[in-house]
């Protein structure tokens, strides 16, 4: 979903956005659902897994940014990069977060 959605042309997004900076919204939000699907994925394993977890979507982050280059109309940026990145710690650490407090009740 992350990949088309990211590589599709300039011409096909609203210009300029209805919003000043709601585009790293939407990468926040799309890397968001990534970070909680892959934590959910390696949920109940040790640190160096969610390590791992993190430096893997970093990496498939800055790769996404990176092949937007040559996507007509689209550009590299780190800003967007940044805005992945927070996305998706955000969304593995709501679903940790909501674990924990549901194995402390327990």
């Amino acid at each position: 979903m992350i990949l088309v959605a990211t590589s599709l042309p300039g011409s096909a997004l609203p210009s300029p956005p209805i919003v000043p900076g709601v585009d790293k919204v939407v990468h926040a939000t799309l890397y968001g659902v990534l970070g909680w699907l892959v934590a959910r994925a390696v949920a109940g394993r040790g640190w160096g897994t969610w390590a791992m977890m993190g430096l893997a979507m970093a990496t498939f982050a800055a790769a996404d940014e990176w092949h937007q280059q040559w996507i007509p109309g689209r550009s590299t940026d780190a800003f967007d990069w940044v805005a992945d990145v927070a996305g998706a710690m955000a969304g593995a650490s709501l679903l940790r977060s909501a674990r924990g407090r549901r194995e402390t009740r327990t």
